[in-house]
């Protein structure tokens, strides 16, 4: 094998520094290798940020805004991965590689290359997840059934609680890496690129225990990083020495301390305007959802998921939850009054109503898409966190600096990460809700900004530490494969970790 790439998802460079004399695997590549902190794209969600890593690419070069987001026509729009992206499996396929594509977020549905590609999530249940498509149930019968994501789970809202969703996290961790060996085995592909997926999971949920001695779950996230490491030595070993082995996170994860009601602040400034009481489609299935995570264990939902329906079985699942989020903003925003509106995540996605701006802009010179940028930023440099009673610092990502390539128009006009100390704030888009803040939010993590990479390999100069950009990974592995792409990267090779 000429390259094998692992992603883990959601990898935080400083925990793994926390650990990282038990960590004895990723160790031995930071020391035998290049590494350095990884900074991510705006947005750090694995969708767009996987498909950015493997395209070297912007998310206005390549359309992808995420998992789903809302188009300037005010429609939902789903973020996939296709061959016409030109990822880095399929340059290295059309060059003649035999190539691997091994559960990376937004890879459903999959496509023919040289090699297989198994999808990552999220896929609808009964769909075809592989090419070839008889892969898909040589895997099933191998791996005694296997499994894409955990759909419906949350440990506060589950049976069982926090230990039921560690059991269930544990066995899709367990049948990933099965299938990766067999997958090697089976095909000895060129290159192999793959993502683990369960230390994300992990993390939003149990970070808040890790500095509690007296919690049985302290100890959660540790044990998941020595788990990623364990995972990682067995695949480098399966592998061979000379083989080039790439590390990498999409993004990384901080602490989340607060939520604030994004949409409730904007409405309260004046900037957005709801047609009247707020009416949600599809409130029968987060109730519904809600009775069932609690009334059955975890192994009876996932046989009921597989048993239901897609066109309900879809419905109850987190994924789903938030697309009635989203779409309960396009049903329930006046959008003749509205100015400005966001969508939420790991930051704030502002997007200006441009129909009602050009309007404003013709009645009074002064109302600018600018001076509505501006104003933006006072209402977020003005925040303070209910919970801490700390001055919020914003980040902001301006729309003309942050995205560039022929899809800038979908993209957000303002972008604002909000942090409370070290910790971050999450933003919810949810609409009708009488607070501005929740001090008991969603998730006890979530992502930023800064992940990690690490390289060995013959080509790999030893001892080298340099920070990096996720963009610059994909034109570096290339370049160390010896394939020429006439791609339009926005990331550069790292040279100085490339012996001569």
């Amino acid at each position: 094998m000429k390259a094998l790439i692992l992603g883990i998802d959601s990898g935080s460079p400083y925990l793994i520094q926390k650990w990282i004399d038990n960590l004895p695997n990723i160790r031995s590549i930071f020391e035998r290798g290049a590494q350095g902190i990884l900074q991510s794209i705006v947005p750090p969600e694995s969708v767009p940020a996987w498909q950015c890593f493997a395209t070297g690419k912007n998310p206005a070069k390549i359309g992808v805004y995420g998992f789903l987001y809302i188009g300037r026509d005010r429609k939902l729009k789903s973020g996939k991965t296709t061959a016409e992206l030109g990822c880095f499996w399929d340059i290295c396929s059309k060059k003649g590689m035999k190539v691997g594509v091994f559960n990376f977020p937004g890879t459903y549905p999959p496509y023919s290359l040289n090699g297989f590609m198994v999808s990552g999530f999220p896929v609808p249940h009964g769909k075809v997840w592989s090419y070839p498509e008889d892969l898909m149930r040589k895997i099933d019968s191998a791996v005694g059934g296997y499994e894409i994501d955990v759909p419906l789970s949350k440990p506060s809202d589950m049976k069982g609680g926090e230990q039921a969703h560690l059991d269930q996290v544990q066995r899709l961790h367990d049948k990933c890496l099965q299938t990766a060996k067999l997958l090697i085995e089976w095909y000895n592909p060129d290159v192999f690129a793959m993502t683990f997926q369960g230390l994300d999971l992990v993390q939003h949920d149990l970070w808040q225990y890790m500095d509690h001695s007296d919690s049985p779950y302290s100890n959660a996230l540790q044990d998941w990083y020595v788990n990623i490491d364990n995972a990682v030595g067995d695949l480098v070993k399966l592998v061979g020495s000379n083989t080039h082995i790439l590390l990498l996170s999409d993004h990384g994860s901080a602490p989340c301390s607060s939520a604030l009601y994004v949409n409730k602040l904007l409405e309260s400034r004046g900037l957005l305007t709801l047609k009247g009481p707020v009416k949600q489609k599809g409130e029968v299935y987060t109730k519904l959802r809600k009775f069932v995570l609690k009334k059955f264990s975890p192994e009876t939902l996932a046989t009921l998921y597989k048993l239901t329906p897609e066109f309900i079985s879809h419905k109850l699942t987190y994924a789903a939850a938030i697309e009635r989020t989203l779409q309960g903003l396009i049903d329930n925003i006046d959008w003749d009054k509205t100015l400005a509106f966001s969508t939420g995540g790991h930051q704030a996605h502002i997007y200006a109503n441009y129909d009602l701006v050009r309007k404003r802009q013709d009645q009074d010179s002064t109302q600018t898409l600018s001076r509505l940028v501006n104003q933006l930023c006072d209402i977020m440099t003005g925040l303070t966190d209910p919970k801490t009673g700390q001055r919020i610092t914003p980040v902001f990502h301006f729309k003309d600096q942050t995205f560039r390539g022929p899809y800038q128009y979908e993209a957000p006009d303002l972008c604002v990460e909000l942090y409370s100390g070290k910790e971050k704030i999450q933003i919810n888009p949810r609409l009708g809700t009488q607070a501005l803040w929740n001090t008991d939010p969603h998730f006890s993590s979530i992502h930023s900004r800064d992940g990690f990479w690490a390289m060995m390999g013959p080509r790999i100069k030893p001892g080298v530490k340099l920070d990096a950009n996720l963009l610059d990974l994909t034109p570096t592995i290339l370049k160390v494969l010896g394939v020429d792409s006439a791609n339009d990267f926005d990331g550069h090779v790292l040279d100085r970790v490339i012996a001569s």
